[in-house]
């Protein structure tokens, strides 16, 4: 009996020395979290020194730092990335933004602009410049020289800024931002001066040397697309080109 309870004596003292430790442990963990929580937002260690801007061409670097409201001094773990990227993209003309820390004092906004891709002649007399995908990037009552076709004869059409275009009907638009995304996309774009949209819906293509083509919607143009580009690839007269029938093209001489 008396081994025994030499046993038991001996047992209950090292129960409660693992206990004691493993409390030391996690007190020593809290306390090191404590101060890296601190080390990491109170000190001056990981105050920003730099913003740097990539990716923008028009738009210029302290916009868009303006528009992130981030600044030099504050804390580099102090802002939400999110929130941060929501506030650079109320600027129209930006299409994505990406944001990275580069501890411990340098904060990257990494950007991709929108392109205008044409341009609207509202009915007012005022411009709106959209990208291939009919964002509304701007609204401006002068023609900016982009070299880039103007979009005339709609008579429906609203529109909201950094919001994508309303035609009616809809068709109508789908069709039109086909057209814009088929001249893009084979290098065509700088070729047409001018999209202008008929009663009956027919698209018109003016080129910069004075012809017209009538492509009647973008599904046609996709089927003579190869054509388009030979014609616009070689020198010619001013003619007008039908091939809105889906046949083979019927040309004639343009007199005006």
């Amino acid at each position: 009996m008396k081994k025994k309870l030499r046993k038991k004596e001996n047992f209950y003292p090292i129960k409660g020395f693992k206990k004691g430790k493993y409390g030391i442990i996690l007190l020593i963990l809290v306390l090191a979290i404590i101060f890296s929580f601190y080390f990491l937002l109170y000190t001056n260690y990981f105050d920003v020194k730099n913003i740097e801007v990539r990716g923008n061409e028009h738009i210029e670097k302290k916009e868009v730092i303006r528009l992130s409201n981030l600044r030099t001094g504050m804390n580099i773990f102090k802002f939400n990335k999110e929130k941060v990227e929501k506030n650079i993209q109320r600027n129209s003309f930006i299409k994505n933004v990406q944001i990275e820390r580069k501890l411990p004092d340098t904060i990257y906004i990494y950007t991709t602009e929108r392109e205008i891709t044409s341009i609207i002649a509202y009915n007012d007399g005022t411009f709106l410049y959209l990208d291939e995908e009919g964002i509304v990037m701007d609204h401006k009552e002068t023609l900016n020289t982009y070299n880039k076709p103007i979009i005339t004869g709609l008579e429906d059409v609203s529109f909201i800024i950094n919001n994508s275009i309303e035609i009616n009907p809809n068709w109508l638009r789908r069709s039109i931002l086909e057209t814009i995304s088929l001249l893009k996309k084979n290098d065509l774009i700088y070729e047409i001066s001018e999209i202008h949209i008929l009663e009956n819906y027919d698209i018109h293509l003016y080129t910069n040397d004075g012809s017209v083509i009538n492509i009647g919607n973008s599904s046609i143009l996709k089927e003579n697309i190869d054509f388009l580009k030979s014609f616009l690839g070689q020198p010619h007269q001013k003619v007008i080109i039908d091939i809105s029938h889906g046949g083979d093209p019927v040309c004639k001489p343009r007199r005006n």
